[in-house]
């Protein structure tokens, strides 16, 4: 496949690319248009589209618990609805551009999903993806390939099921120098070290709760209409105090003193909401304490994981959760001497290094390169993910 697809890439030296990845199930649509070359990259454009009232319904429904409980209806409704809305997501963007611009060489779509997780057959444990939405409606719409089910391509590789970003974080990081740790905070927390002068990944993981908690925190205590779901800049959360008995205690939980690398997911965290030492604080300070846990298991699974406590090192934030700002002071503090910036400083906006790094790792799989995969060392397929052709 990858011959193939430098065969048909080979004459193009600077490839436009189209990302669509999926955010939380609360979120909505990344969708990321750049140009790259072998060793360079720039934004063409970006746009960040919610789910339509009834998908982000949906999708919080078969989020909140581990067994469907959909009617089949609604669930084949949600798939076709998607597979629409991906392309009306890049008609839209690629509109607004000039018409030399406005045709991608080839997209990567990364699908939400029902469910990801282990499985097992005859006692052999496994990894496994069940995606929604169908890849062919945005490759015939735009008449381009298509690299869609990321996820399950990875899983069926031999890999966990995550996503194939790795060499693009390589490609980011490099022009930092040092040690970089990118921290990408969504409902869930993830932690990926570059050493750029060894040019590898020291570890990639999650780390604990991104804004899951804190969102499932600000929906129990308040009404309908009373407030979006989040706490916006974190300005709830700045009028609470921090109750450092009860954050000791969520903090031990036996998930966070796992090794990395591992995977987290919203409902691992339920729990942690009904301790009586949690539950028995005063609303603002649960919302205090809550978000200073995401920042304390970021920083003490950093601690853990990366020992080298030497200079040169730079923390950079991505994802929704970044624009919290009483969770940046935390970090800022758990992190001291270590700088705590924006990836807006590298250029990527806030809710883009995932979708540019993935996107990066595509360009250098079509352009010919060995990329290294996170997957078992023969796989019978391409660890990438599937092509669809218009």
């Amino acid at each position: 496949m990858q011959k193939t697809m430098a065969g048909f890439f080979k004459k193009i030296k600077k490839r436009r690319i189209l990302v669509i990845s999926a955010g939380g199930l609360q979120g909505g649509l990344q969708c990321l248009y750049f140009a790259a070359t072998s060793d360079a990259w720039e934004i063409i454009a970006q746009s960040f589209v919610p789910y339509p009232q009834k998908i982000a319904l949906l999708l919080e429904q078969i989020s909140a618990v581990s067994t469907l409980q959909v009617a089949l209806n609604d669930l084949a409704w949600l798939d076709y609805r998607l597979s629409l809305l991906f392309s009306e997501c890049a008609k839209t963007l690629l509109a607004q551009l000039p018409t030399t611009l406005r045709v991608p060489h080839c997209a990567v779509l990364n699908k939400p999903f029902l469910w990801k997780g282990p499985t097992g057959e005859g006692l052999q444990p496994a990894n496994w993806n069940i995606p929604l939405g169908d890849a062919q409606h945005l490759a015939s719409t735009l008449r381009i390939p298509v690299v869609s089910d990321l996820l399950r391509h990875h899983c069926l590789a031999g890999g966990e099921g995550i996503l194939p970003a790795n060499y693009g974080n390589l490609c980011i990081a490099a022009s930092c120098g040092g040690i970089v740790i990118f921290i990408n905070i969504g409902l869930i927390a993830r932690m990926t070290i570059v050493d750029t002068g060894r040019n590898e990944i020291v570890t990639d993981s999650d780390t604990g709760p991104g804004t899951c908690c804190i969102n499932a925190v600000m929906k129990k205590h308040s009404g309908d209409g009373e407030n979006e779901g989040f706490d916006r800049d974190g300005s709830l959360a700045a009028q609470g105090t921090v109750d450092g008995d009860c954050l000791k205690t969520l903090s031990e939980d036996p998930w966070f003193l796992k090794p990395a690398p591992k995977q987290a997911s919203t409902q691992l965290f339920h729990d942690l909401l009904r301790l009586p030492q949690f539950t028995a604080l005063a609303a603002r300070d649960m919302l205090a304490t809550i978000t200073a846990l995401t920042a304390r298991t970021i920083y003490d699974f950093y601690r853990r994981e990366f020992r080298q406590l030497s200079s040169g090192q730079t923390v950079y934030l991505s994802g929704g959760g970044s624009n919290n700002q009483t969770l940046l002071q935390y970090l800022k503090t758990f992190f001291d001497t270590i700088p705590v910036k924006s990836v807006e400083e590298l250029g990527i906006p806030i809710d883009m290094r995932i979708p540019l790094a993935l996107g990066l790792t595509v360009n250098a799989y079509v352009g010919g390169t060995a990329v290294p995969w996170e997957s078992g060392d023969t796989p019978k397929i391409p660890p990438l993910g599937k092509w669809i052709w218009p």
